[in-house]
């Protein structure tokens, strides 16, 4: 295929000079990505990624929300408003998400809702009437049992109740999601209870679980918190981005039980105390790292001071990294990225790997240059090949005119277009307080990407106001 201007800038930004993004993940983790990934360790790459360098062609309308390639379509359900199994309406701002095989052509699809006052018409209210953590906290989680070639849903429902802002997330490999809230309000901001958590979600819940907050994980901004299948340790993403933001991990007292408590730590860099990753870093140099413990992970003044428990790592001469979003456990290792950091403010995508039991190694896997080529990426996923979908949480919902895509930065090292949101965003109904006048259209962030275990389709949601699509196509 032809390489477009996207790729040639992403080529030149790259920094792996006759190498490949491919190198970045270790040969001897081929049985951590099959235990993660559902493949076979040192078989073909189940698919979900694409092959090559030159990308997918030219974007074309393949329906009312996302431009895609030519060959590829897609279908939705889950319909923000739509009545669920449960009788009641489907939440809105539908961001992180897992899927668990059901069998029968179905997968179980558990999806984070981010719901809090800044949206439109959302009040202090839980979603529905059981089991709520906090009355007053109008997030939480859903779960839909769906065919995946149709969308057909068989049945819906709420399964986490009563917390706030629920950002993404991560399944883990006993079988039930993270769900992560980006949030350190509490009783002084009018709610019940304090927030900041994660909560753990099974994946066969038929209707709200009690809710239980893990607060040994941390009471801060959460982003993400993949688990290493081998040793059950949770690694986790922060953005609160002022002053910056840290890369932890949970060690459970119990692994598989992480309600059981555990160590909380931050990442930091060997021999360079209080490092700061968010600028002036060379794509592909090596950094040897080690843990520092956070003693207080529960901080009694994590509500006026949302960077209470990134303070003490940072005392302890933790990283700082800026806009943590999403991350995936893959290959033996994290792959995260900071949105807001790099030289350009666009973003930076991070690779760590333990290399010991409080060691490892961090290296920055690329750096985007250019908006144009990626525009701080958010949520994102690792495909058995090593590609890395990254989807933008950049001018789209804070511009006039502005868009968001879907980018894959690929074992070869080069960007390419996959998706681009197309369904334009009222920026005035969703942002009066930076647009008063009504005619500003931008475009919704995408957010949740997540393969089926074949990887021939691709579960992702437009944020806003909230819809579910399923993408199929010539991967490869």
């Amino acid at each position: 295929m032809t390489i477009d201007r996207r790729t040639m800038l992403a080529l030149s930004g790259l920094g792996l000079v006759g190498g490949t993004l491919g190198g970045a993940f270790t040969a001897s983790a081929a049985a951590d990505a099959a235990a993660s990934a559902g493949v076979p360790a040192g078989g073909a790459p189940a698919g979900g990624a694409p092959a090559g360098a030159g990308g997918y062609g030219p974007l074309r309308a393949a329906g009312p929300e996302l431009a895609l390639p030519r060959g590829f379509s897609y279908v939705k359900f889950g319909v923000a408003g739509t009545r669920m199994s449960d009788g009641l309406p489907t939440p809105r701002a539908h961001d992180g998400q897992a899927l668990f095989p059901a069998g029968h052509g179905s997968v179980r699809v558990i999806r984070n809702h981010e719901l809090d006052l800044d949206i439109p018409g959302v009040t202090k209210k839980a979603l529905g009437p059981a089991r709520a953590y906090d009355r007053a906290a109008p997030a939480g989680c859903t779960s839909s049992l769906v065919d995946v070639e149709t969308g057909h849903v068989r049945e819906s429902f709420l399964v986490l109740n009563g917390t706030l802002s629920n950002c993404s997330g991560a399944a883990t490999p006993w079988g039930s999601w993270l769900s992560c809230e980006e949030t350190t309000d509490g009783v002084k901001a009018g709610y019940e209870k304090p927030h900041g958590y994660v909560f753990e979600v099974p994946a066969h819940a038929r209707g709200p679980v009690e809710p239980v907050p893990l607060k040994a994980m941390g009471r801060f901004e959460h982003e993400t918190a993949p688990i290493d299948p081998r040793t059950g340790i949770a690694y986790m993403t922060e953005d609160n981005g002022d002053p910056g933001d840290g890369f932890y991990r949970f060690v459970p007292r119990k692994p598989g039980h992480l309600a059981a408590g555990g160590r909380l730590q931050m990442l930091a860099i060997t021999g360079e105390p209080a490092y700061d990753t968010a600028t002036e870093q060379r794509v592909g140099e090596v950094l040897t790292t080690h843990w520092v413990d956070i003693d207080e992970p529960d901080p009694s003044d994590a509500e006026d001071g949302p960077g209470a428990v990134y303070a003490q790592g940072r005392a302890k001469g933790g990283a700082r990294f800026l806009g943590l979003e999403g991350s995936a456990w893959a290959h033996g290792g994290v792959t995260f990225v900071a949105s807001e950091a790099g030289d350009a403010e666009q973003g930076q995508v991070w690779r760590y790997e333990p290399t010991g039991h409080d060691t490892g190694r961090l290296r920055l896997l690329y750096e985007s240059k250019d908006p144009e080529t990626l525009n701080q990426p958010d949520t994102i996923t690792v495909a058995p090949d090593g590609s890395v979908l990254l989807a933008e949480d950049g001018d789209g919902e804070d511009e006039a005119g502005g868009d968001n895509w879907l980018r894959v930065l690929t074992p070869s090292g080069t960007i390419a277009d996959l998706a681009k949101v197309i369904a334009p965003l009222d920026l005035h109904y969703w942002n009066p307080e930076d647009f008063p006048k009504p005619g500003p259209v931008g475009a919704s962030e995408l957010a949740g990407a997540a393969f089926t275990r074949d990887g021939r389709h691709l579960f992702i949601n437009v944020q806003y106001p909230g819809v579910t699509c399923i993408i199929t196509g010539p991967w490869h």
